[in-house]
């Protein structure tokens, strides 16, 4: 079993940066920069088809007190509204993002909404809520730590940071061996508030990445410290073995996890020290197709027949027509399996062609999401149209398939088609 002494590992590597970072903010650094402010976002409208799964679990137990028929339409908008402030050494950077389905249905999130401040020409502070993007992965991320969880339905998806401040040092070298070094130090508030307003300063976390490039190959490591949160390590890599094919990997190994298990017909948890690791590759053919693949695995992740377990114990509660039962179980589900992906191992494989037949601003890709223990996978086709710089068409089918008992198979949908209108300013 491995065994990794985090916190003398993160003491060891951050002390001599913070060291560092004293003396680089002595040095000079100023420029002229005429104060800018720029306005920019984007309204989406979407509207879904979705044939819902009406014999799965699933289904089941979120429409048991108002069943549906299997064809259901939902109508949403998404507005974005972002700022840029940039003067001098300072900067100010804002991301806002709402969704409305109706009058009474509707709400607005803040994305992000941080300051800037350039300490030397190699070093910045910056603080508040920030999104950051550790790792070299597309669909899976083993080694973001500070990030938000990605969806690999949709991995481009915006999505809100983290309250943070944050210390970052870069430096170019001319050796041919070693061409840069980056250091950053991310300091995050405690999660658990007291009266929604105090945390306990002692469940203040800590993340540190270090990032260099040696031999033309991308290289970060990563650790994460917290009282409260499981703590982290990790490393990734990417590297372009051709001109048109980049390979990249991340591992993590982590401390004190929960994991959760249905045995019983009842949710058991339990600490472990999992890994996790991707390994991937990216390939731009001669007409400009992409291909995305990557393969993931999740040590934490359930076994085929605790999948099994987790899906009998959704079958058993839907059946008991009991509402205390099912408000239970819907509470079980949505506490302790709410990722995406539930299991160990998966498969991920994008294709992508711009303008294919010479059919100028159309982008067609296909994508699909493999699970490799039970052999279910989700299939998913996307139609992206773009005739001006400010407008955009996008129609995105997705079907999921399997067994009754299989991840995608027991899914509450079956099949859904999108239609998105974005307008750009």
């Amino acid at each position: 079993m491995i065994k990794i002494n985090l916190k003398k590992l993160f003491s060891f590597i951050v002390i001599p940066v913070l060291f560092q970072g004293v003396l680089i903010a002595q040095e000079e650094f100023s420029y002229d920069v005429e104060p800018k402010l720029e306005w920019s976002g984007n309204l989406d409208a979407k509207y879904s088809l979705l044939h819902m799964n009406q014999s799965s679990a699933a289904y089941k137990l979120q429409f048991f007190s108002s069943p549906t028929s299997s064809s259901l339409s939902q109508y949403r908008l998404e507005p974005y509204l972002n700022a840029e402030y940039k003067t001098g050494d300072l900067g100010f950077y804002l991301k806002t993002h709402a969704t409305y389905y109706s009058d009474n249905e509707s709400g607005a999130d803040l994305f992000e909404a941080y300051g800037k401040y350039n300490l030397s020409f190699n070093a910045m502070v910056q603080a508040g809520k920030r999104v950051y993007s550790w790792g070299k992965g597309y669909a899976f991320n083993p080694v973001g730590f500070v990030n938000p969880v990605k969806d690999p339905e949709n991995p481009e998806l915006a999505q809100a940071g983290i309250l943070s401040a944050n210390v970052e040092y870069i430096k170019s070298f001319s050796s041919e061996a070693f061409q840069s070094l980056a250091l950053q130090l991310v300091v995050i508030t405690p999660d658990n508030l007291i009266n929604g307003r105090y945390g306990e300063l002692k469940n203040t976390d800590f993340a540190f990445k270090t990032s260099f490039l040696m031999w033309d190959t991308d290289i970060d490591m990563m650790t994460y410290y917290s009282k409260d949160n499981p703590k982290q390590f990790g490393i990734d890599f990417s590297r372009n073995i051709q001109e048109n094919i980049e390979i990249h990997g991340e591992f993590n190994y982590s401390q004190s996890v929960p994991r959760y298990y249905i045995a019983g017909n009842t949710a058991v948890g339990e600490e472990v020290n999992p890994s996790s690791y991707l390994i991937g590759l990216r390939y731009l053919g001669e007409t400009n197709t992409t291909v995305i693949a990557e393969y993931y695995h999740n040590d934490a992740g359930l076994t085929r027949n605790e999948f099994e377990n987790y899906n009998s114990f959704l079958t058993k509660s839907a059946a008991s027509n009991d509402a205390a039962i099912i408000k239970q179980s819907l509470g079980v589900s949505q506490s302790y399996f709410r990722n995406s992906t539930l299991m160990k191992d998966y498969i991920y494989l994008k294709v992508t062609q711009p303008e294919p037949f010479d059919w100028l601003y159309f982008t067609p890709s296909a994508y699909t999401i493999y699970n490799l223990a039970d052999k279910s996978f989700l299939a998913a086709l996307m139609l992206n149209y773009k005739p001006a710089t400010n407008i955009e068409f996008i129609l995105w089918a997705t079907a999921l398939n399997g067994k009754d008992d299989s991840e995608y198979g027991s899914k509450q949908i079956k099949e859904k088609i999108e239609l998105w209108m974005r307008v750009f300013f």
